[in-house]
């Protein structure tokens, strides 16, 4: 494990997610995200909340400023990045840095008036509506819940879903309309 730094590691091999931020819903995020096999980076600005106490689960901890270690992380198509900066601070920053990267998945903890914004922001720069699209803002399926647990768990379901190129629906719709092609074929 890396001590926090504001040195990127070399490329590690697999999965991986950026987190921006070190509040409690990116602290939840790392830890569903670390359960299910994800190497972890997360970066901060406030060093008292990007610890290691915090972030047991993180490969690594970048403290400084955030648009700037983002900009310099080495992204790949198994790059996730979720953007949960304190009080959005930087979120915006953030997103335009990496808003033409081949990272797999882009999320961003927003409500509806800063998605706008963001929005905005993005076609005044001339990036491409297919580009826009690929953004998740707000993150998470819809599973329920507002607590920040319960945020990360919809946050890193919907990045599964989106690894696997799934739609993150029920698995029983599945299951029954399945079960319906079958019963009908044998009528």
């Amino acid at each position: 494990m890396n001590i926090i730094s504001n040195e990127i590691e070399p490329e590690f091999l697999g999965d991986h997610l950026v987190i921006a931020g070190s509040g409690n819903v990116a602290q939840n995020i790392c830890k569903i995200a670390a359960i299910v096999g994800y190497q972890v980076t997360v970066i901060g600005h406030i060093a008292e909340k990007l610890t290691r106490e915090r972030f047991p689960q993180a490969r690594q901890l970048l403290l400084g400023n955030i648009v700037e270690l983002l900009s310099s992380y080495e992204i790949t198509e198994e790059t996730s990045i979720v953007l949960v900066t304190h009080q959005h601070e930087f979120d915006e920053e953030a997103l335009c840095a990496i808003i033409n990267s081949p990272a797999r998945y882009i999320g961003v903890l927003g409500n509806k008036r800063k998605v706008t914004a963001y929005f905005a922001k993005l076609n005044s720069m001339g990036v491409p509506e297919q580009v826009i699209n690929r953004i998740h803002i707000p993150i998470g399926l819809d599973l329920g819940g507002e607590r920040a647990a319960e945020i990360a768990l919809a946050a890193v379901a919907e990045i599964q879903a989106v690894k696997y190129g799934r739609s993150g629906g029920f698995l029983i719709n599945k299951f029954v309309a399945r079960r319906k092609v079958i019963r009908d074929e044998l009528f």
